[in-house]
């Protein structure tokens, strides 16, 4: 589970498959075992490493609006 600041995410929340896939990539880059503060671990990226994260994110993000508005369409 990661708490966003706009409510919580849990890797339940995905469909097994690559949208999970995804999320747990991303909270793997965010959340470390030595580390599991994600700010402490966002603060100690490289400007490339945080560009890779948040195109991730970002990938994400559209992909699930798709899948959700795709859903929302055939539902009319």
């Amino acid at each position: 589970m990661y708490d966003t600041g706009f409510g919580s995410i849990w890797q339940d929340d995905f469909p097994d498959g690559s949208l999970k896939d995804d999320y747990l990539t991303i909270r793997g880059s965010l959340i470390k075992a030595d580390e599991p503060k994600a700010a402490v671990n966002i603060a100690g990226m490289s400007d490339e490493q945080a560009r890779t994260v948040i195109s991730q994110i970002c990938s994400l993000s559209q992909a699930v609006a798709y899948l959700l508005g795709k859903e929302s369409n055939s539902e009319r």
